[in-house]
């Protein structure tokens, strides 16, 4: 109990932190939605800003996913000093790595915009933008070195609203210039992005951090991470393609629909980001160190009970999302440029990727399990299986439902990933018990189909009566009332231990 209680008071501090930045993250998307519409403009920033974070994907994540669980065991094993040693060698090579990678991608900046298939005026665009955004490359890798920083030494608070620093100058940028164009949009951006990086420097100063330029290509403890990570970058190189894939065929259909695939991507990212991420960045530098400690038990335990709180969050969102697609699309970006049929085909990309939301989590928070035990090639295997997946059902799926089907064939990845993390997880974790916890997540699931049939009643009567902000707030409302009050009936353990916190602290 005082685990679970432990992890549900740390992870609604950060949901809470990063709800904040995640609106901040919206209202900047409805800005440029308002001042661009989804059409040429936007496909051509949405490629520039996608080529370094791809190139970070297959870096960055491949680095800090290594990085976590070996600066762990190192300061378990010789304390803090040696741990922020190793640290700036890791770092100081992968600034090397990341300039090196800078000047390449500027050579050809022409060729990978082409890769792309965008028409001749995007391209034109895409390739001035993509020299400006390439200098992402360079924070983002030293942006995820901090933050794993800070996350092995368990301070989550400023890794969480990193998302704040990022957003205010392409906010500020676009309320106060009148003249705003989409390549001052992009240098405020890259602005964003080094604020970023910028931001974390006192926090990891208070923990101790000093840099050293020290570069030491014959440690041990490097090559051991080198050995984790290749596995790393051929699945994140794997994940990677399939947001090439799905841009290279919706490239196909009328202007705008990369920008609807974005738009779309971006509202599952909000909820993932305030729910998934808060518990993974939480969970995943706790259980590296449980591992690091030999405290087996906890780890199982901070397992079992972070799976079980993304179902009884993210399952009813879900269905919450399938039924409000359009509503939610309309609130969020119908205004100015973006107008009626940016709301279609964006709210059908919405309601494709909206069935995998469930799914998206769990295999955030399996492999960062699997990270945190060092099996990155089961990750990988997994991953590559999922690309595979995705590339095929996008192309077959796209010929008959359009770009509803580029976002279902995502979630059919996700679907198949999700489970055989799972099944991996299971075989090398023996003493990881199961059944309570698929019993569980059946009892979730009921409880949300449920609700989500009270509220499609309750929307056929009102629908033409009051607007959709009216309609979103009073089914979201009357949905949290009758899942909770299912989920209380059927005496759901993590329900019940929510609700005793919630009246701790009433009482306090």
């Amino acid at each position: 109990m005082k685990k679970g209680s432990n992890l549900i008071k740390s992870t609604f501090i950060i949901m809470i932190v990063s709800l904040i930045s995640r609106a901040l993250g919206l209202i900047r998307d409805m800005l440029i939605g308002k001042s661009f519409g989804a059409g040429m403009y936007t496909d051509a920033y949405n490629i520039a800003v996608s080529v370094p974070e791809t190139i970070f994907t297959l870096i960055g994540l491949a680095i800090s996913t290594a990085f976590l669980p070996t600066l762990s065991k190192i300061k378990a094993k010789k304390g803090k000093n040696e741990m922020y040693n190793f640290a700036n060698n890791v770092i100081n090579i992968l600034f090397i790595v990341s300039l090196l990678l800078f000047v390449v991608t500027s050579i050809f900046s022409t060729e990978i915009v082409y890769l792309f298939k965008p028409s001749e005026k995007t391209a034109l665009i895409a390739i001035g933008l993509l020299r400006i955004t390439l200098l992402n490359i360079l924070f983002l890798s030293i942006n995820a070195c901090f933050t794993t920083l800070l996350q092995v030494n368990e301070d989550f608070v400023i890794p969480s609203i990193l998302g704040l620093f990022f957003n205010l100058p392409m906010i500020i940028y676009l309320l106060l210039f009148k003249n705003y164009d989409i390549m001052g949009l992009t240098i405020a951006n890259v602005i964003g992005n080094f604020f970023r990086v910028a931001m974390q420097v006192p926090s990891l100063i208070k923990h101790g951090y000093r840099y050293k330029f020290v570069i030491n290509l014959k440690d041990e403890r490097l090559k051991a991470i080198i050995i984790l990570i290749m596995p790393v970058i051929i699945g994140a190189g794997a994940n990677s393609l399939n947001m090439v894939v799905d841009k290279y065929i919706a490239l196909k259909f009328s202007d705008g629909s990369v920008s609807a695939l974005d738009y779309a991507q971006k509202l599952i990212v909000f909820v993932n980001t305030i729910i998934t991420t808060s518990v993974t960045s939480i969970v995943y530098p706790l259980m590296a160190n449980m591992r690091s400690n030999g405290d087996k038990i906890g780890f199982l335990n901070m397992l079992k009970k972070s799976i079980l709180y993304l179902a009884l969050l993210l399952i009813p969102i879900t269905i919450g999302v399938i039924i409000f697609n359009k509503e939610i699309v309309k609130i969020v970006y119908e205004r100015g440029a973006f107008d009626g049929n940016a709301v279609q085909i964006t709210s059908f990309a919405l309601l494709g990727y909206g069935f995998g939301i469930f799914f998206t989590g769990i295999r955030d928070i399996l492999n960062s399990t699997l990270f945190s035990m060092g099996k990155t090639k089961v990750t990988t295997a997994n991953g590559i299986i999922g690309v595979v997946i995705n590339v095929t059902f996008s192309i077959i799926l796209s010929r008959y439902i359009g770009i509803m089907g580029i976002a279902l064939a995502s979630v059919i990845a996700m679907i198949v990933t999700a489970v055989l993390l799972f099944i991996s997880v299971v075989k090398i974790e023996k003493g990881f018990k199961i059944k309570d916890i698929l019993k569980k997540i059946g009892l979730i699931t009921i409880n949300s189909l449920i609700m989500g049939f009270v509220i499609i009643i309750m929307v056929s009567y009102l629908k033409e009566k009051i607007n959709s902000l009216i309609l979103l707030l009073l089914g979201t409302i009357v949905g949290i009332i009758i899942y909770f009050i299912l989920c209380s009936i059927l005496k759901i353990e993590e329900v019940v231990e929510i609700k005793s916190l919630i009246l701790k602290k009433i009482k306090r």
